[in-house]
């Protein structure tokens, strides 16, 4: 049957076939000449249980099939139905595995059919998008989905799925349709065929590409502008009173007093600078609404030099800024702002090395498959960022040889379409500017931030951290010794086809004398981390470790500053390492550069050589930046900094790690004040009692430097919409174990969610203890009734918060970054179980050395770093609950300190006043919330 296709869904007892697993309903949409015309639906009688979260799935039960055959009575009509056609389904490799291991099982031949898979298909032509689950891309592409998860309802949506990507493929230019035929024989079974049929249909028609589109060299690209079209009434006026500022906002937001105080304190305090003293510290309290607080005042001030640089935590908060502040800003304004998200080169894509590529590095099939969807993604991109792709992660070898180095490109295949060169001209051209803290401590220097333009922190309470971390390297001596050995091995290894590749061409690129120049820089290099490594046992290890302690770990911390003193040796070693691994790093750059030009004699092998190559040499130079900084901190010492010494084994010296942490951030902070106009650290918890006192020394900040501190009153009334609960039956954290501990945390998690039907975020202190829960939620009925999403197990956080938001049951396991600055719609968050009161671990070595330090100066730790610390996690955990006046939610504290320890007055006076704390029992608390929220 010419062009006839049998879309399946199967829904079984069990994913697992060894495991029992039957079929209990068969599904099939038969696709004839592009289109529709059968549906299938046949329940059956598996002979075993319906487990009961496949009930909950799929929506039947041991009843529902009770009268239908099994499957030995419907095999041959399925068997008849497949066997001429081709098999499509959504991860075809279970659908097909599945029902061939049932055909065998009773004693029936396999369908020998050809097999397509929609989950590949989708990934490729659908390449931005962040999930390839059926519901989503259905929800995704606007095809109505009536019964999710039975057999005959995801057949016929499938069945359209397909239908739609055939449509879709026939409107990809015939360029990179030719680039899928020739890259799709790694696809999963004959999914090729769908790419190969394609292009026959389309490659005798005229293919005049559309006007937002042009060819290079067999890639298809999207035109870019490059130059930023802003549409700004320069004659507009700011509105001083309350009246103006309810008629911009009328129809779109409602007036807020808090944030029209925040407002005008902004645009005040820009109109009127005080040079010298540049530093704002501003408490706006959650849902004042404090990012158009601060956008709009300062949208009235901001010119081609004077632009607005807004410096936050996470890509999450970067993103919210860009697609939901400014468009908020534009609604209101009536002009057309736009603002670009400052990001290393890093994140983008380098065009020469993905074109390179096509044809080279056939590392895997998945890297094939990465390569098709990227060659699609090219017809949409104006950006080349490659976040874009909403993957999971950027592990795949593929992306570390074509990430942008940063490099200015000239005389390349593609230098006129380099991504990063536009970058830099739209950070240029920008009037503002969103950057994570730590790229802006980096590249403080950069030219893109304009002349004496405004800085606004937000969530300003994590900018200390984001100053030290960037000062603050980690160097691990085995894995560098590891990457060192792994180029080496290469080298060596490969040295007849590199020899042979590079001694055909005139140029003479690589010889017999290379190998043995790098051979000899090797040699060195292992001599220079062995005497290091000696250098630094026998001064801050040999004599620090107990005989008892000889068999365990080693860590060591040196916060008094012993490291390096009078050790002019191991600066001279380090320097000589460097000095050598910059020789080798250069020369595999330019081994690989000068490749690149060598068309005529690039084989499989080479291609495989130098992009192993090429992935170990960009590890090797992470670490040499490492060094390069551990270097300038010995040349230049400071009495705030530590040094954590690790060793796998104390008989191992070469398994040496040093994490050296810089409290001192005064440089930073100084390089700042320098470089902007107006500092505006907001925040919607940088207080501690209505105090100021920890946010500054914490900073480092002197009174000089600082302009004004004000607190924004809370207008959410946190006291009537919200309330803490505290089980009075719960166990003292302190006196449980960890294994304990996830069963206590796990079991109050239970007894929520299996009364509750209001969405819930739990948040952690740890991913570790965030992965035993979820292990245990894993094993319960839980999964059943709720859709669990877990940081670090669910994809990336970005997925993790819009599928949260979007949902009608979910449960949402977060930790670092879901304590703050993540905000919801109304009524999707309505439940937040803290796990415990969020102190930092003293064993934590940043932590230990910063108290450390603190300790020397002779402070209170506990009391000037460890509480307020605590305390501003936990005021911004709250801060995710009640985000506006009619926001009702409530908190349950897994952690009965608050109650028992003399500390917990002091958490309890810092949140919102009259929020009221019930310790009752459980059955209590549950009935309470219901009456609450409902």
């Amino acid at each position: 049957m010419k062009n006839s296709y049998a879309v399946v869904d199967l829904e079984t007892t069990n994913a697992n076939w060894h495991d029992n697993g039957r079929i209990i309903q068969f599904g099939c949409a038969v696709i004839e000449n592009g289109k529709i015309t059968k549906v299938y639906n046949q329940k059956i009688n598996p002979q075993v249980p319906i487990p009961g979260r496949i009930t909950a799935l799929t929506h039947l039960s041991d009843e529902d099939v009770a009268d239908s055959p099994i499957f030995e009575d419907v095999a041959p009509d399925i068997f008849k139905i497949l066997k001429n056609r081709v098999f499509i389904a959504h991860n075809v490799n279970f659908d097909l595995t599945f029902l061939n291991r049932e055909l065998k099982r009773i004693g029936m031949n396999e369908l020998n059919v050809k097999a397509i898979d929609t989950v590949e298909l989708s990934q490729i032509l659908f390449p931005t998008i962040s999930s390839y689950k059926l519901q989503d891309l259905t929800h995704y592409l606007s095809i109505e989905h009536d019964n999710p998860h039975r057999a005959d309802s995801d057949a016929l949506v499938t069945a359209k799925l397909f239908l739609v990507i055939n449509k879709c493929l026939q409107q990809l230019p015939l360029q990179t349709l030719e680039l899928l035929a020739k890259l799709g024989k790694s696809t999963l079974r004959e999914t090729n065929l769908v790419f190969k049929n394609v292009l026959r249909k389309v490659e005798n028609k005229n293919n005049i590409l559309p006007d937002y589109l042009y060819e290079k060299h067999g890639l298809v690209l999207r035109k870019k502008d490059f130059h930023i079209t802003e549409r700004l009434d320069t004659g507009r006026k700011y509105p001083n009173t309350k009246d103006k500022k309810k008629k911009l906002l009328k129809g779109i937001l409602e007036y807020r007093k808090n944030q029209s105080q925040l407002m005008d304190n902004i645009y005040q305090t820009s109109q009127h600078r005080n040079k010298q003293k540049k530093w704002n510290l501003i408490e706006a309290p959650t849902g004042a609404g404090k990012t158009l607080g601060y956008l709009l005042p300062l949208s009235y001030l901001i010119n081609g030099k004077q632009k607005l640089v807004v410096a936050t935590t996470t890509k999450v908060l970067q993103q919210q800024i860009a697609d939901q502040a400014i468009p908020l800003l534009n609604q209101v304004t009536g002009n057309s702002h736009h603002a670009e998200i400052v990001k290393s080169s890093y994140n983008f894509i380098d065009l020469d090395r993905f074109y390179e590529s096509i044809d080279n590095y056939k590392l895997h099939s998945h890297t094939a498959i990465l390569k098709m969807k990227i060659i699609v993604w090219l017809t949409m991109t104006t950006t080349g960022d490659l976040s874009e792709l909403h993957l999971t992660n950027y592990n795949s070898p593929l992306f570390t040889i074509i990430r942008h180095r940063g490099s200015l490109k000239t005389k390349t295949l593609f230098s006129d379409d380099d991504f990063w060169l536009y970058q830099q001209n739209r950070y240029q051209e920008s009037l503002i500017l969103v950057t994570n803290q730590s790229y802006l401590s980096r590249n403080i220097e950069s030219p893109i931030w304009g002349e004496n333009s405004y800085l606004v922190v937000d969530e300003a309470n994590h900018l200390a951290d984001s100053f030290r971390n960037v000062a603050s390297p980690t160097i691990d001596f085995l894995r560098l010794n590891e990457y060192v050995k792994k180029i080496s091995d290469i080298l060596y290894q490969n040295r007849v086809t590199l020899r042979y590749a590079f001694t055909e061409v005139t140029t003479q690129l690589w010889n017999y004398q290379d190998l043995q120049d790098m051979e000899a820089h090797f040699q060195v290099i292992d001599e220079l981390m062995q005497r290091i490594e000696y250098n630094i046992f026998d001064n801050y290890v040999k004599n620090e470790v107990s005989f008892k302690d000889r068999e365990q770990f080693v860590s060591i911390i040196d916060s008094e500053q012993k490291f390096g003193q009078d050790n002019d040796k191991l600066v001279e070693l380090i320097s000589d390492l460097i000095v050598e691994l910059t020789l080798v790093v250069n020369r595999i750059n330019t081994l690989f550069d000068q490749y690149n030009f060598q068309k005529n004699f690039i084989s499989v092998e080479l291609s495989k050589v130098i992009s192993n190559l090429i992935i170990e040499n960009s590890k090797l130079h992470g670490e040499l930046g490492n060094l390069d900084k551990l270097l300038q901190s010995l040349h230049t010492p400071s009495n705030e900094f530590g040094v954590q010494i690790e060793m796998r084994d104390y008989y191992e010296p070469n398994s040496l790690k040093l994490s050296w942490r810089q409290f001192d951030i005064k440089d930073q902070v100084e390089a700042t004040n320098e470089r902007f106009s107006q500092i505006f650290a907001v925040g919607a918890a940088i207080t501690v009692q209505k105090d100021f006192s920890y946010f500054i020394m914490n900073l480092q900040l002197n009174q000089n430097q600082i302009n004004q501190m004000i607190i924004l009153p809370d207008m959410n009334n946190m006291s009537k919409n919200s309330k803490i609960y505290l089980p009075d039956q719960i166990s003292d954290i302190q006196s449980l174990n960890s294994e304990e501990y996830y069963e206590m945390v796990t079991h109050y998690i239970v007894e929520i969610l299996n009364d509750m039907d209001h969405q819930t975020m739990i948040l952690f202190n740890s991913l570790n203890t965030l992965s035993h829960v979820y292990d245990k939620l894993m094993s319960t009925t839980i999964k059943e009734k709720w859709e669990i999403l877990a940081q670090g197990v669910s994809g990336s956080n970005e997925k993790i918060k819009k599928r949260f938001a979007i949902g009608q049951r979910s449960v949402l396991l977060g930790a670092n970054s879901f304590w703050e600055g993540v905000d919801f719609p109304k009524k999707s968050l309505e439940i937040l179980i803290v796990t415990r009161i969020p102190f930092e671990s003293p064993e934590q070595s940043d932590v230990k050395i910063r108290q450390d330090i603190l300790h020397d100066q002779n402070l209170d730790v506990f009391k000037v770093d460890t509480l307020p610390k605590a305390i501003l996690q936990l005021r911004q955990g709250l801060g995710r609950l009640v985000r506006s006046p009619e926001d009702k939610g409530v908190i349950l504290l897994l952690d009965n300190r608050i109650l028992t320890k003399n500390y917990g007055k002091d958490i309890l006076d810092s949140l919102p006043k009259g929020l009221p704390l019930i310790n009752e029992s459980m059955d209590l608390i549950k009935k309470d919330i219901n009456e609450f929220l409902n």
